[in-house]
């Protein structure tokens, strides 16, 4: 398991104050002041120790005084579930100091509250210790190391070897807030990126997804559907009074009623006979398909026709995306009447300058975002697929278009207009981060870097390419560092206030 740690020691005037509280089951003692219980989890505590240390699933963040022979020393174990930067609310911690084959832990099983377990431990000798903490709950199993931890003989040797760190500009952002919002961070790595056109798109209907209806007979056309209106399969969309004899509604049901019940008698006539071979099974065969056609044709012509015409009916499950006669209008048997459309499936087509001709053959997948909203969505998340990279150009237009096939996510409208980010070709070694993490400035682009458990540096950094998630970033940041991806606003506001929180835990 891959784990690396962040060490920050705070010390001032006076160092140890005695931890000598019996602890309750999650190992957290209470203060009451003026008939109000004072949480105490971040006033200041003097002579404090603190570690952050991540696997790939958790972070540790702990506090605790230095340790002192015959002391009692309380931690604050905070753990967080680096998935939904959420607390650990149940669980058993267990943390211990080891030196050789000899050492002491403590047990706690429960949180004293969601996300902070209070373990206590009271050294009996001096030296250097190896610190363990074994977490061990329901979202996962989990053990952290300190390599070396020292125990001092008196609190006189603990004040004369503990450095004081000279101060920063630090931001202090409590696990408690963080907890609370839509927060998390992240390893810068090293990853493939690639060439990113950013260019504009829009969304079509799906030809596949369209159907024209037809009058089928001449006559006065009588809607019952509006545009935009949603329409099932089988409703009634209009009906065409027939007119003339030549086009009598009347007349044809009665041919195709005709036409049915010879071709009926003809298959009963003959089907006894093909059993004795006086009918070859080919000359049956061709009697038996023209019958089901005839029949076929004379019962949907059946079902469309009322007393008043030809009833039209909606094919497909949709809406009417256009409406093409007017009520009452005369219409021949080829008119189109009405289309219905079916917006499960669309089609984005983007456009690409003429200029980035030779990337459109290598592009393989795309993002794209609102220009009245903040989210970008991926192709894979809409179930897209790349369906048109042929670079080429038409007498009315002066850009490539490109297109994809994807299925609504119910954000989607044909006719819209969205920002697109064509991902093309592959370039190896970048510095990613999500643009997520990115604050802008007054034209400078910044990022907050995590430095402790509760504490992080604003760092200036230099952008290049972006696909409208990720961003490779030019200069600013180093491989291995944490980054905040979620709730950058929210260290901002913190940086701004002025009143930022008292770091440190009471014990």
């Amino acid at each position: 398991m891959k784990t690396i740690f962040y060490i920050s020691i705070i010390v001032l005037t006076s160092l140890f104050v005695g931890c000598n509280n019996a602890h309750n089951k999650g190992g957290h003692s209470h203060d009451t002041i003026g008939g109000h219980e004072a949480h105490g989890d971040h006033e200041h505590e003097e002579g404090t120790l603190s570690y952050t240390l991540f696997s790939d699933d958790y972070e540790l963040f702990v506090e605790f005084p230095a340790l002192v022979v015959g002391q009692t020393t309380a931690f604050a174990a905070h753990f967080t579930q680096l998935s939904t930067y959420k607390p650990v609310s149940e669980g058993n911690l267990t943390v211990s100091i080891i030196q050789g084959n000899k050492g002491i832990r403590h047990s706690v099983d429960a949180p004293s509250t969601p996300g902070i377990f209070r373990p206590a431990l009271q050294p009996k000798e001096a030296g250097t210790y190896k610190m363990l903490f074994e977490l061990q709950s329901p979202s996962g199993n989990v053990n952290f190391e300190i390599p070396e931890i020292q125990v001092f003989a008196n609190a006189e040797e603990a004040a004369h070897a503990i450095v004081e760190p000279a101060s920063g500009d630090e931001i202090s952002y409590l696990k408690e807030q963080a907890w609370k919002t839509a927060f998390a961070t992240q390893e810068v790595s090293i990853q493939p990126f690639y060439s990113v056109i950013h260019t504009s798109a829009r969304v079509k209907g799906h030809p596949q997804s369209s159907v024209a209806i037809n009058a089928q007979t001449e006559g006065q056309a009588n809607l019952f559907a509006i545009p935009g209106q949603p329409v099932r399969k089988g409703e009634l969309l209009a009906v065409i009074a027939s007119s003339g004899i030549e086009n009598s509604l009347n007349t044809r049901l009665s041919e195709s009623r005709i036409a049915f019940e010879k071709s009926k008698e003809d298959y009963n006539r003959t089907r006894p006979l093909v059993e004795n071979q006086v009918v070859s099974q080919k000359d049956f065969l061709q009697i038996e398909s023209l019958f089901k056609q005839d029949s076929l044709r004379y019962y949907q012509l059946a079902n469309q026709i009322s007393q008043n015409g030809l009833k039209l009916t909606s094919p497909i499950e949709g809406f009417v995306s256009s409406i093409h006669v007017s009520n009452g209008q005369f219409v021949d048997k080829s008119s189109v009447i009405m289309h219905i459309s079916n917006i499960s499936e669309l089609l984005i087509e983007a456009y690409v300058n003429q200029s980035d001709f030779q990337k459109v053959s290598g592009i393989f997948d795309a993002n794209f975002s609102f220009a009245d909203k903040q989210e970008t969505i991926t192709l894979k998340e809409i179930n897209g697929k790349v369906t048109s990279t042929t670079a080429f150009v038409t007498e009315n237009t002066t850009r490539i278009p490109v297109t994809f096939s994807v299925q609504n996510n119910g954000e989607l409208m044909p006719g819209m207009f969205i920002e697109a980010f064509l991902k093309t070709g592959w370039k190896e070694q970048a510095l990613v981060v999500p643009l997520s993490s990115i604050i802008e400035e007054q034209g400078q682009y910044f990022v907050f870097v995590q430095t402790g458990g509760e504490s992080f540096e604003k760092r200036q950094v230099e952008l290049a390419n972006n696909d409208g998630v990720l961003t490779e970033i030019i200069s600013g940041l180093s491989i291995g560092e944490r980054i905040v991806t979620k709730g950058a606003f929210q260290i901002k506001l913190a940086a701004m206030s002025g009143d930022l929180p008292i770091h440190g835990h009471t014990h």
